[in-house]
């Protein structure tokens, strides 16, 4: 009985997370200053897009997941629910961006932050008591700091393997992606702030893999998502300043 009540009670939330009410009512809620980011962060994508002139699948595909990232990024950054409806559309199409490029580091990143996104609904409403709250900030313990280390070293090497078995391209900073982001999305799952060290780090591998990307793809979309890597590194940094600030006063921490 206890397990149906479990059930039940997850598809309520998973409803009223991806309610369009929800949806329009979250991003209407987002403090001016996260608006006018998410808004210079949009147009500097589009128009990235636009300069390229290329106008293939692959380049809508990466526009797409540029869109849908940063608005997952902005809710993401005032621990808004909804953020998990935006969250399944980037990870889906960046999957696929991902997989074209041959950097499988990145692949498999985000099809763990796609699974995450479904753990993440329920422990986000668990820990903020409902859907309309923000979450709040958590300081993380020592022996989490050292468990989340010890996951960070294993995937990493399990990551390097996979990718040079699969000549992948530059194997030793892509596979770091996967690892950072396993800790950075587990740390946001359950609201620790210190997530935001592990995606500060991620995004600046990134910013430099995707660079790279565009001498050896030679397609416009690669200049995209470097685009989007830098916009997303500038909310890591924008991230990591609200969490802390809205962190309860006391003995700085992790």
């Amino acid at each position: 009985m206890e397990n149906v009540q479990n059930k039940t009670s997850f598809w309520l939330i998973f409803k009223e997370t991806m309610a369009p009410k929800r949806i329009i009512q979250d991003l209407v809620s987002l403090s001016k200053m996260t608006k006018a980011l998410l808004l210079l962060m949009i147009v500097a994508q589009i128009a990235t897009f636009l300069i390229g002139g290329s106008f293939n699948g692959m380049a809508w595909l990466a526009v797409s997941t540029g869109v849908s990232s940063l608005i997952n990024l902005a809710l993401v950054d005032q621990g808004k629910q909804s953020n998990y409806f935006w969250g399944l559309i980037g990870t889906a199409t960046w999957m696929v961006v991902a997989l074209f490029s041959r950097t499988y580091g990145d692949f498999t990143s985000q099809g763990f932050a796609f699974i995450m996104q479904f753990i993440g609904i329920a422990a986000w409403a668990r820990y903020r008591g409902s859907v309309e709250e923000e979450l709040p900030s958590r300081k993380l313990t020592l022996h989490t700091a050292l468990i989340t280390t010890l996951i960070t070293l294993v995937s990493y090497i399990t990551v390097v393997t996979f990718s040079k078995h699969f000549n992948g391209l530059q194997i030793y900073l892509d596979s770091a992606v996967l690892p950072l982001n396993i800790v950075g999305q587990i740390l946001m799952t359950y609201g620790f702030r210190s997530q935001w060290i592990a995606w500060l780090v991620s995004d600046v591998i990134q910013v430099i893999v995707w660079f790279r990307n565009i001498f050896l793809i030679h397609d416009a979309y690669a200049s995209s998502m470097f685009v989007l890597q830098v916009i997303i590194l500038i909310n890591a940094l924008y991230g990591t300043w609200y969490w802390y600030k809205k962190a309860k006063p006391g003995k700085p921490s992790l």
